[in-house]
């Protein structure tokens, strides 16, 4: 709720006699300004974050070592100590500014005394260091941003160790999945359960590509992180974890749509029977933890975890089944609950799968304006028929009440 909106409405519902200039008062104490200086903080930080890993690629070599390493500990320290000022004054910000930079400088300072000594930096290791760090100053000073920080580094790490070294390590991801995966039970908070879904989803898409070389193995990694979300009874951990497993597993329905629609471009994918298993086990867990609401209809987000890829002849045609049965199983599970999110969901997802299916099947015969024109009339239509029944169902929605 916006407090602009609040605050032009509460003055209508002061005119109409609904309530009084006190009650308003009251309401609108309810919702403080947020403190917008404290992105500034955040974002400055991160600049001079930056500037010391800048730092560290320059080439440095007329300071001598010595001489380097000690100013790499004393401005580490330094800006750790004062950040623990500054959150003894109750500057949060402050304190969170200074924190990012010692971080920051801890993380050069690995970096630089590998150059310094000819250390082999060819593996995650720094990475390692750099995250265990990042957790232990989140929880000696437990301040959101920094564990934000800590969850960037150690998937970052985890893509150089991918791009770089073909390697997945696991120490790496066993201190992204215990010690910040933890923090999400015990302190549930959405914005980090989002932030840690997509870091999860990013690490488990390189690993299936690059260390098992099959794509298909996404399909228990996302149901692992959907059951988990459809387990757990805090929203702020189930909702993010599950959209981030939805949305993941549309785009990479759209993907096999693209794929298989071609005999040339189509992938020799052969799933072993340990595949089937794990994936059956999951699926009927995903059911039946699906099946504990009190909506029916939400079953039908569950097909994009199909494994359609076993009839390679018709992987695209069932990807675009897959594709409205999603959207329309939204837009339903909307209408019902009178969820304008969901129901804003469906629609954009009805209207991706439309423009989808037509450009693979028009595409070829059709000329490109004439492409265009159509294209863009049909979608015109079925945004126009969905808001239509959106509007009549919100309004019967409001006669009721």
């Amino acid at each position: 709720m916006k407090k602009t909106w609040l605050k032009e409405e509460s003055e209508k519902w002061v005119n109409d006699g609904i309530i009084n200039s006190e009650q308003r008062e009251q309401i609108m104490g309810r919702y403080q300004d947020k403190n917008q200086v404290s992105l500034i903080f955040f974002f400055s930080a991160v600049l001079v974050g930056l500037a010391c890993l800048s730092f560290v690629a320059a080439n440095w070599q007329a300071i001598p070592e010595t001489i380097r390493m000690a100013l790499i500990i004393v401005f580490m320290i330094s800006f750790y100590a004062l950040g623990s000022w500054f959150e003894n004054k109750k500057q949060s910000p402050y304190s969170v500014f200074c924190y990012v930079i010692a971080l920051a400088i801890f993380g050069s300072g690995i970096f630089l005394t590998g150059q310094m000594y000819h250390y082999s930096l060819n593996n995650v290791f720094p990475f390692i260091v750099w995250g265990l760090a990042a957790l232990l100053i989140y929880l000696s000073r437990p301040h959101l941003f920094l564990w934000f920080v800590g969850v960037i580094i150690v998937t970052v790490g985890q893509i150089y160790g991918l791009s770089n070294m073909h390697n997945f390590d696991w120490w790496l991801f066993s201190l992204f999945m215990v010690g910040y995966g933890s923090v999400i039970f015990i302190k549930p908070k959405m914005s980090a359960s989002w932030l840690f879904a997509i870091a999860f989803c990013i690490q488990i898409l390189g690993y299936s590509l690059d260390q098992l070389g099959e794509y298909y193995w996404l399909f228990i990694f996302t149901l692992v992180l959907y059951t988990i979300g459809g387990a757990v009874s805090d929203v702020n951990v189930s909702r993010p974890f599950q959209w981030v497993a939805l949305i993941f597993m549309f785009i990479l329905t759209i993907v096999e749509a693209l794929m298989f629609e071609s005999s040339y471009s189509r992938p020799d994918v052969g799933p072993d029977l340990i595949f089937y298993l794990v994936w059956a086990i999951l699926f009927g867990l995903a059911v039946v933890l699906t099946l504990r609401k009190d909506y029916r209809i939400i079953l039908l987000q569950l097909v994009l975890f199909l494994p359609i890829f076993v009839w390679p002849d018709w992987t695209s045609m069932l990807a675009y089944i897959v594709l409205y049965l999603f959207s329309i199983g939204k837009l339903l599970e909307g209408y019902h609950q009178y969820d304008q999110r969901k129901i804003h969901v469906g629609t954009g997802a009805f209207l991706i799968s439309t423009f989808i299916v037509y450009m693979q099947v028009a595409w070829d015969f059709l000329d490109k304006s004439l492409f265009f024109l159509i294209g863009g009339i049909i979608l015109f239509v079925i945004g126009f028929i969905l808001e239509r029944h959106r509007k009549g169902y919100v309004s019967q929605k409001r006669e009721d009440v």
